[in-house]
């Protein structure tokens, strides 16, 4: 029977220091616990968005560079056919050229 009093008597211990959400210890776990978690971590998340917000600005204003140097690259695509073309015009009125020919 003393055996039955002792285990009453150590989950009457065990009881007391139970900690449920309902429980008492439920305001000491909010202001430590869990909820001063969430705070860290939602402070640590509007850290990453406004970093992520400048890069994506960053990015934004990438693209409109490599938009424009694209155009830029296009029009000297064009501007070097055109040159290529009045080149080869032009040595086409030139003479042949002669291998035996001292340097002038």
């Amino acid at each position: 029977m003393a055996d039955i009093y002792r285990e009453i008597g150590i989950l009457q211990m065990r009881l007391d220091r139970l900690e449920t959400w309902a429980g008492p210890g439920q305001a000491e776990a909010s202001a430590t616990g869990i909820w001063g978690d969430l705070a860290l971590v939602r402070s640590e998340l509007a850290a990453v968005r406004r970093v992520q917000d400048q890069h994506t600005a960053a990015l934004t204003g990438l693209h409109t560079d490599v938009t424009g140097l694209k155009a830029d690259v296009t029009l000297l695509k064009t501007d070097m056919a055109e040159v290529k073309t009045a080149l080869s015009k032009i040595l086409q009125r030139l003479p042949p050229m002669r291998i035996d020919a001292p340097p002038v």
